[in-house]
């Protein structure tokens, strides 16, 4: 999704298509609202990926439709999506039709397409923010001999307007920032990895109370274990550094765990 002004869209990330949604036969969004988007903390640059797959066509009551495209917008009573302050939307995707409602980028994705957006920022004020999207599908009857027309970009399709939706099942987390003197001496603390969004190395650093072991474990979105390391610590700040070389873009899970805890948190790995 691209920004309304040049000036906000040069600040847009590159952003990539899931390839295991890509593969799967499902369309729609991810992540869902199972997997959800993403936490964040307060001052720690912010990404996540969108991957939108399209319908074509479409049955319902026993008849036939064809999906032109749908769009989603801003509703009238949020601002900006009701993104957490600091984040935006946008997309690289450079065929998406952009105009904006309601004072915030509105967005047509086409049939026949995947597509790739980003919830991307630097977060300001920490709390839990519940997304507000209007969806609305474009769709006709699919004619009694044909197929369905396929328009050239997003605001092509003369289907007739279907019903908008408000979803609500979107959410954003924003953790307040961690200081070694928010931790204290005799606790475990784990923070957000640095930087985040990455391509290459990011450093993982966590606190603990005196010299153990800790081991940090990275896994994909299948949950299968793409990284794992364990290194003696020292009273306070350690560090865990974490190479991406040879893995996909896409977000990932780590935990660290030292003695009988246990922290978990999400990184992003870019392109």
């Amino acid at each position: 999704m691209l920004a309304v002004n040049a000036t906000f869209a040069q600040t847009v990330p590159t952003c990539s298509l899931n390839p295991t949604f890509i593969a799967a036969p499902k369309v729609g969004v991810f992540p869902d609202s199972v997997t959800n988007f993403v936490s964040g903390t307060v001052g720690v640059p912010y990404v996540e990926n969108l991957t939108v797959k399209v319908p074509t066509d479409t049955s319902s009551s026993g008849l036939n439709f064809c999906f032109h495209r749908f769009e989603l917008t801003n509703p009238a009573t949020s601002t900006n999506y009701n993104l957490p302050p600091g984040l935006n939307f946008g997309s690289s995707n450079t065929t998406l039709s952009i105009t904006p409602v309601n004072g915030a980028p509105a967005f047509k994705f086409p049939r026949t397409g995947n597509y790739c957006a980003s919830v991307y920022g630097t977060p300001t004020t920490a709390g839990t923010y519940t997304l507000h999207l209007v969806v609305t599908p474009f769709v006709s009857l699919k004619p009694l001999f044909g197929g369905c027309s396929t328009p050239s970009d997003g605001s092509g399709g003369s289907g007739s307007l279907a019903a908008p939706q408000t979803l609500n099942y979107y959410i954003i987390k924003i953790n307040a920032p961690i200081g070694v003197q928010e931790i204290g001496k005799d606790k475990f603390g784990l923070m957000q990895n640095s930087p985040n969004p990455f391509t290459g190395k990011t450093e993982i650093k966590y606190y603990v109370e005196d010299e153990s072991n800790a081991t940090l474990t990275v896994y994909n979105s299948l949950g299968a274990i793409v990284n794992t390391q364990t290194s003696k610590t020292q009273l306070g700040e350690n560090t865990f550094t974490f190479d991406s070389k040879g893995l996909s873009a896409g977000v990932y899970i780590y935990t660290v765990t030292y003695k009988n805890s246990v922290s978990t948190k999400r990184l992003v790995i870019t392109e």
